[in-house]
């Protein structure tokens, strides 16, 4: 650690904490997430290398980098991530009222760029399994950026078969697995075993938080004869009807087919990734973020002429030329942050 300088504690939990840091040779700002080796269950220490090794290999605009990691001492692990200088999207609905976005920029600004990182990690097989909006970073300019893989999975080499995620945003054959005490168990039952489309499941309830500022309402549990668990005993189950959504009227209806397409509670139903990168609503999402970026230009330019004019004038007039401000121009009500960079044309609605 004596390469880094520590600014502030962003998280801690039972064995595991997560600084801001400036590396001393670079003077980069860096994340350093920290394992407190003599905390870990020795149940989950495989989790910590499986981690590591996962993040290191993605490599991708919208996915927090791993920069690398380090044994500090004996008692431990440092991993060095890239920092989301401007928290995550957790914190960024706390700090504002009512919670929730105009569809077309949680669209352009979340969800596509959210889309175009899973769709790489499904891609070499990784299942990040704990999609929610603190596990999205925010980095300047406002790029999104996915965090924390904890919980990621590489199912090319191994079985998704345990209950792991966030309550409220893990998939219904998520959340019919089994806790486990080693890490062997129940790797040896295929019925038991989901895929990636539970990462879709999780970003179909990120969407409808981003735009209704509410969590989907849990559904009842399966009526399963015999008590079987994940995706193949729930296909045999009675499965409880899907609970009814309710969404404000600015949520229009191609946002509200992608929704309800991506929590699905059948995942052999839901769309993939790659898949939703192509659905009707983004495309519109998309068209409506550059017509406010057209408006709130054209604006803009008025506004300065108008002023410029002015000042003109007062200068032929023989006054002082004084900066006068033009009548604001009148425009949507819209969150600041993210709505702001979406005004300013930073945020590109190009599938990078």
């Amino acid at each position: 650690m004596t390469d880094y300088r520590v600014s502030r504690r962003l998280y801690k939990g039972d064995c595991t904490a997560v600084y801001q840091a400036t590396c001393l040779r670079s003077g980069m700002e860096v994340a350093l997430k920290t394992y407190d080796l003599r905390s870990v269950p020795s149940n989950t220490l495989h989790m910590i290398r499986r981690e590591i090794e996962i993040h290191s290999q993605l490599h991708h605009r919208h996915i927090a980098q791993m920069y690398g990691a380090f044994l500090d001492g004996v008692e431990r692990v440092v991993a060095v991530q890239e920092f989301g200088a401007r928290g995550d999207l957790f914190g960024f609905f706390r700090r504002r009222p009512g919670g929730r976005l105009p569809h077309y920029v949680a669209g352009v600004a979340v969800v596509r760029p959210l889309l175009e990182a899973l769709s790489y990690m499904h891609s070499v097989g990784i299942c990040h399994r704990d999609i929610k909006p603190e596990n999205v970073l925010l980095g300047e300019g406002w790029r999104l950026m996915v965090a924390d893989l904890g919980l990621a999975i590489d199912l090319l080499r191994e079985r998704a078969v345990t209950r792991a995620g966030t309550q409220g945003y893990m998939a219904p054959e998520v959340e019919r697995c089994p806790l486990k005490n080693a890490a062997a168990d129940n790797k040896d039952r295929p019925d038991l075993a989901y895929t990636t489309a539970a990462d879709v499941y999780g970003v179909g309830i990120l969407a409808y938080e981003l735009m209704t500022g509410q969590l989907l309402p849990p559904p009842a549990k399966p009526d399963a004869a015999g008590g079987g668990n994940g995706a193949a005993a729930a296909a045999g189950a009675v499965q409880p009807p899907q609970p009814a959504l309710v969404f404000p009227a600015s949520v229009p209806a191609s946002a509200r087919d992608f929704i309800l397409a991506a929590v699905s509670p059948h995942p052999e139903e839901r769309p993939t990734a790659v898949q939703l990168l192509q659905h009707m609503w983004l495309a519109e999402a998309a068209e409506a973020a550059d017509l406010v970026r057209r408006q709130t230009g054209a604006a803009a330019a008025a506004a300065a002429a108008a002023a410029g004019a002015a000042a003109t004038g007062d200068a032929a007039g023989g006054t002082a030329a004084t900066a006068r401000l033009a009548p604001p121009a009148a425009r949507p009500p819209m969150q600041q942050g993210l709505v702001e960079v979406l005004r300013a044309g930073s945020i590109s609605t190009a599938v990078q």
